[in-house]
């Protein structure tokens, strides 16, 4: 299990102070560096480990617990000089944007050829459109689009509601490399939130909606 060890913790660079080998033969050089990933003791073996990564290799070093010599708890001081934190590409802030993208992409629907036609089926017409959108194919989807609109809506405001779930699937994408696609879905709730916006009756709801468009734009602001 990862811990730590003197001052040494996992993640970090360190610099070689010393030579030494460790207790499997293994030599470092004064000068060498190396990013620690890893640290444990092993206590049936009376051993502690060290798992890092050396001119691109990973290595475990080990060491006897109840070493007189070398590195060893208590002494690694002078053995180690830390340096700066080099974190996991996947803890990076690139690296779980990455892992979220990935998860995203895993998660889109697949494409139902056939049209949804049928009002009961919302959240399928609204899975397609975003499974259309996903791979680019922006005509089908919009045609989708028109198809939940101009169908009798069992609720009484279907046109938020697309909107709304619209407006939800370009927030999926805002921070993602499919810039593409985020600004398609954006520019299409935003179309269905000011057209449910022109529907208000009286200069107080107007006022309400307005505030609603304005919280769904924040979330789907213009990629610089």
């Amino acid at each position: 299990m990862s811990t730590t060890i003197d001052h040494l913790s996992a993640d970090h660079r360190v610099k070689v102070l010393r030579d030494f080998s460790d207790a499997r033969g293994r030599k470092c050089r004064v000068g060498e560096t190396a990013v620690i990933r890893r640290m444990g003791v092993d206590w049936s073996r009376q051993e502690i480990s060290i798992e890092w990564e050396r001119d691109g290799v990973n290595e475990k070093l080990v060491f006897e617990l109840m070493a007189k010599s070398g590195p060893r708890n208590g002494a690694m001081r002078e053995y180690f000089a830390v340096e700066e934190r080099v974190p996991l590409f996947e803890d990076t802030v690139e690296g779980r944007a990455q892992r979220k993208f990935i998860e995203l992409q895993r998660s889109v629907p697949t494409v139902d050829e056939q049209p949804v036609r049928e009002p009961t089926r919302y959240e399928e017409a609204v899975a397609r459109i975003w499974a259309l959108a996903a791979r680019r194919r922006f005509d089908e989807a919009e045609r989708q689009i028109r198809l939940v609109l101009s169908a009798p809506a069992p609720a009484p405001d279907r046109l938020e509601q697309l909107a709304e779930d619209m407006a939800g699937l370009a927030a999926l994408y805002r921070q993602t490399p499919e810039s593409e696609v985020y600004d398609w879905l954006r520019e299409h709730a935003t179309r269905l939130w000011y057209a449910w916006g022109s529907q208000a009756t009286s200069g107080g709801e107007g006022a309400v909606r307005a505030e609603r468009i304005r919280a769904a734009e924040r979330r789907m602001p213009e990629r610089g």
